[in-house]
């Protein structure tokens, strides 16, 4: 990912963000339409339209950690993440084009339980192409450009699928223009991104143990040197937190669980308040 000076390649990391953009873009139409479909065509309360806006969320914990670890040890000529991120866009697509389409309440669950358990099962994957395909050094700048494609697929669904959904309010095209962005994002990625595959890879995993090994090799100079303190005060892989650390490490996770049980609260129901108020 990167050119003969060190820099980022911009334009390449662009490439890998289709992936993410695909996966901001269906879940920004998702998160707005399917609570209003569930109400105007199903007249469910909003306490069971919250249930079933958690379903994401409860299959996300399960199955993205699982999958994030499976896709480690995949090994194949088409590399470790694409597998998954072909054979899941695709099903994907297939399944958020066919939510709108539902005759019952029967058929709606059905297909969003599919396509939540699907999208589980490449998400983890194709976030995960960037830190493999990118230096450590050079991440931060690689997750701000992947992130901003993310902005830009959320800026599609609600301006393009705010138009759409203007035209036809069942939401058919809304979710066929999101399955359709998803398979382009997926032929972006095939054609664009090449995961290290045979030697290609093993040389990948040699560096990267090299610099591991060269690392230890330092700190055990240091070591040897007498200056083992000092690495243990500016803070070594192995030293543990402090009381007040520990603390405010906890209070940062609470603050993270509190926000984004706030957002995805205003973010389930806003479009029913916009709708009926």
């Amino acid at each position: 990912m990167t050119e003969s000076t060190g820099k980022l390649d911009y334009k390449k990391t662009a490439w890998l963000g289709f992936g993410f953009l695909a996966s901001s873009l269906a879940w920004s139409i998702y998160n707005s339409l399917v609570p209003v479909l569930l109400e105007r065509q199903f007249l469910l309360s909003t306490t069971v339209i919250g249930t079933i806006m958690t379903i994401d969320n409860i299959f996300g914990i399960i199955f993205q950690p699982l999958v994030g670890a499976y896709s480690d040890r995949t090994f194949t000529r088409f590399g470790r993440r694409m597998p998954w991120i072909m054979i899941g866009i695709p099903l994907a697509a297939i399944f958020f084009a066919l939510v709108p389409w539902s005759s019952s309440l029967t058929m709606f669950m059905g297909l969003l339980i599919c396509f939540n358990l699907i999208m589980s099962l490449w998400r983890s994957p194709v976030i995960a192409l960037m830190p493999d395909l990118t230096p450590r050094p050079l991440r931060s700048k690689a997750n701000g450009i992947i992130n901003l494609m993310g902005g830009i697929g959320s800026i599609i669904a609600f301006l393009v699928g705010g138009i759409l959904a203007k035209i036809d309010d069942s939401g058919r095209l809304s979710f066929g223009m999101g399955s359709i962005v998803m398979v382009l994002a997926l032929v972006f990625l095939m054609l664009f991104v090449r995961e290290p595959i045979g030697d290609a890879w093993k040389r990948a995993q040699r560096d990267a143990v090299g610099r591991r090994l060269t690392a230890r090799e330092f700190a055990k100079t240091l070591e040897d040197e007498g200056n083992a303190g000092e690495i243990q005060n500016k803070g070594g892989a192995s030293r543990k937190l402090t009381a007040g650390e520990k603390r405010s490490l906890i209070l940062i996770l609470a603050a993270i669980f509190f926000w984004f049980c706030a957002y995805n609260a205003i973010e389930t129901f806003f479009t029913l308040y916009a709708v009926n108020v």
